[in-house]
């Protein structure tokens, strides 16, 4: 007969902190940035959110402000495992370059993998060449050289035509899959025309399931895209704020205005939409990012929302910088 003992001890150990491991960490989304358009803000960044699972970090868009918030979140740069770009407004691409750059130089980490629509492969290969006069200013002197800066990072150009879920990213924690939204409209033929995409994603990580609009007016394709997620972080944009903003705003003179609000009226949503569209995909929470206008000072965030419960009954958040669920 074996001794009674070993057998408890082993029996115990879990309980006692013996052998057993840890329960991995859930998932966590991180809003990053907030903030809808190039305008600059000091309480909002602009767009970019974090997923973090298993010690590494997923990105969706990079707008300036990045950084600091990343900072201000605990993320460190060596765990930023891939970047996904929905779209290249230059409020979502603003600071690829300073994370390229800083996390070559401040991490001892694998090339970042960047994805996005047709042309984020010659972006991040012409950015980095761009910036080779940051390669050759020293910041040591002697010792083994960095690798090549040129080496950075890896661009991936997604398919133009997504009109289906598709799976464009996948490793051992996570999948990511893709789809075409409706952000555009340009003339048939135009080098905007094959250039010109907005994508949402879907990231699947430790059975959870996180949608990410990307921006977007009313699309039946991010509806698919959104199946039974736990979460879909969703564009929004007040129409009357947005107008009242950019008329006071000195960059834009009055004949633009009306092209602009077309655009805005036609390729963003409206609480109403995004309820319209929750509800029709089923998803369990619905968290309001890319606040158009978000600007400083903001009170009353209601109106952003309104439309939303005549069709989606789950819960709404208002997404802020540096938010976690």
């Amino acid at each position: 007969m074996k001794p009674l003992l070993p057998i408890l001890a082993l029996a115990l150990a879990p309980a006692l902190g013996g052998a057993a491991s840890p329960p991995p960490e859930p998932p966590r989304l991180v809003l990053l940035g907030t903030a809808g358009g190039p305008i600059p803000r000091l309480e909002r960044s602009q767009p970019a959110s974090a997923i973090v699972v298993g010690g590494r970090i997923y990105l969706i868009d990079a707008g300036d402000g990045l950084l600091r918030q990343m900072a201000g979140g605990k993320l460190g740069l060596p765990s930023v495992k891939a970047l996904f770009l929905t779209h290249h407004h230059i409020d979502h691409i603003a600071d690829v370059p300073a994370l390229m750059i800083d996390r070559w130089l401040l991490a001892n980490a694998p090339p970042l993998e960047i994805y996005g629509p047709p042309g984020s492969a010659g972006l991040v290969s012409g950015t980095l060449s761009a910036f080779r006069p940051v390669e050759l200013a020293p910041v040591t002197i002697g010792g083994p050289p960095k690798p090549p800066l040129a080496r950075a990072a890896i661009g991936h150009d997604l398919p133009a035509d997504l009109n289906e879920p598709r799976l464009v990213y996948a490793d051992d924690l996570v999948r990511v899959l893709a789809i075409g939204v409706d952000h555009y409209h340009y003339a048939p033929g135009s080098p905007e025309a094959r250039a010109s995409r907005s994508y949402a994603y879907r990231v699947e990580a430790g059975g959870k399931v996180y949608v990410f609009s990307g921006d977007t007016g009313p699309s039946e394709r991010l509806k698919i895209l959104a199946k039974d997620a736990d979460y879909l972080v969703c564009e929004v944009i007040d129409i009357a704020r947005m107008e009242k903003l950019l008329r006071a705003f000195p960059g834009f003179s009055a004949d633009q205005i009306p092209s602009l609000m077309e655009h805005m009226q036609a390729d963003h949503l409206t609480g109403e939409q995004i309820g319209e569209i929750a509800a029709a995909a089923h998803v369990k929470k619905l968290v309001l990012t890319h606040f158009a206008p978000g600007a400083d000072g903001e009170t009353g965030l209601q109106s952003y929302s309104e439309g939303i419960s005549k069709h989606f009954h789950g819960e709404v958040a208002y997404g802020r910088d540096l938010d976690q669920y």
